[in-house]
């Protein structure tokens, strides 16, 4: 039996002097490392990985002043050991540049000895690092095999995006598709947007939001999807996979800089489709962050032996934007003004999609997007 430790760190405010030097309040930091199997550049390793549960310091501060774990604090402990037991499965992670396929696995913790262990540190006016022993580790269901019995071994593709000042329903909607692919496999051969995400509903916690209809922008359920869509055709976009169907928007979006690497989906009238010619399953992780707007859809599946680059959009035409728009709204208060749309200009724009083996191009695809000159609309109230 392997034994790991569970730390409990604290820290010192560095005075002039030693003697000068005083206790200050710095979160309690519960966590042990331990080694777990890995796959890195084609063959099975092991890497260390640390597992943690942080106690921010302010409350940690109050908490060592009344010298008890308090209830709060000891069911915060009791959730973290459960949720090492249970173990996060395998998936991969960015490790010095590199892609990592990491088997998280179940770790058994002595509660009775976790909460001795913790306690001492709340009494230890030094802040000390107290430890305690895992019992037990061992594979979860979703272990390596899980991934290379699927030929999943590689990164293939990444999409980025940014919802930066979106709507707190926009928001919602983001956060509802884009969990549709955190941590999700597909197999088959032909890749559906609107069947992997499944139906927009209210049920299935979809709030309205702001989409495109016809010649205008209006409240509509789902509104912000197309964030999700757009991520997604980058990431599968850049890992190569030839595009089946694919929709841009009537106007150019802000939020999808660059321009012209765009993806609109309607249900059940507009999907996105790519042809899976990687001859094995495709695996997805996605993360967001609401703080930065940032937005990014990976997908993994077997390694390719070419590599692809996409250029910088050019513009083919521009079509000036037209002259501003104002709309009167029933739901807004009489004089009350409401920006809803911002004026962009039409035109035009390619990208081109280039394959290379050994440096060498051996394909070039080139992506096309039409968009209709778009105005500034206001809503005006009655």
């Amino acid at each position: 039996m392997k034994a790991f430790s569970l730390l409990f760190s604290g820290g010192l405010l560095l005075g002039a002097t030693a003697a000068q030097a005083q206790p200050q309040a710095a979160p309690l930091v519960i966590g042990f490392q331990a080694n777990v199997p890995a796959y890195q550049d084609g063959q099975k390793t092991t890497v260390p990985v640390t597992r943690e549960l942080r106690i921010p310091a302010d409350r940690a501060a109050v908490i060592r002043k009344r010298g008890i774990v308090t209830q709060s604090l000891g069911e915060d402990l009791d959730r973290w050991i459960q949720e090492q037991a249970k173990g996060s499965g395998a998936r991969f992670e960015q490790q010095q540049g590199k892609w990592v396929l990491v088997q998280y696995d179940r770790f058994k913790l002595d509660p009775e000895a976790a909460r001795a262990a913790l306690l001492a540190a709340v009494k230890d006016p030094a802040m000390k690092p107290a430890q305690v022993k895992v019992i037990s580790q061992s594979a979860p269901e979703r272990d390596l095999n899980f991934f290379l019995s699927r030929g999943i071994t590689g990164h293939l593709g990444t999409g980025n995006t940014n919802y930066r000042g979106s709507s707190k329903a926009r928001m919602t909607n983001i956060h509802t598709g884009a969990s549709r692919f955190k941590d999700r496999l597909f197999e088959g051969n032909t890749f559906s947007f609107n069947q992997f995400l499944g139906p927009i509903t209210a049920g299935n916690g979809y709030v309205d939001g702001l989409v495109i209809a016809g010649d205008r922008t209006e409240d509509g359920l789902g509104g912000g999807i197309c964030q999700v869509s757009t991520t997604v055709f980058r990431s599968l976009y850049r890992a190569g996979l030839p595009v089946a169907e694919r929709h841009t928007h009537s106007y150019q979006v802000g939020y999808y800089q660059p321009q012209g690497l765009d993806a609109a989906i309607y249900q059940p009238s507009l999907d996105l489709k790519f042809k899976n010619d990687t001859g094995a399953a495709i695996w997805f992780q996605t993360d967001w962050n609401d703080a930065t707007g940032e937005f990014n859809v990976y997908a993994f599946g077997k390694p390719r032996d070419f590599e692809v680059r996409l250029s910088q959009p050019r513009t083919i035409k521009s079509v000036p934007a037209p002259a501003d728009r104002t709309i009167v709204s029933s739901k807004l208060a009489h004089g009350q003004r409401q920006q809803i749309d911002w004026a962009a200009p039409g035109g035009t724009l390619e990208v081109d999609r280039l394959f290379l083996r050994d440096g060498q191009v051996f394909k070039k695809e080139t992506l096309s997007s039409t968009y209709r000159p778009w105005p500034n609309i206001f809503l005006v109230g009655k």
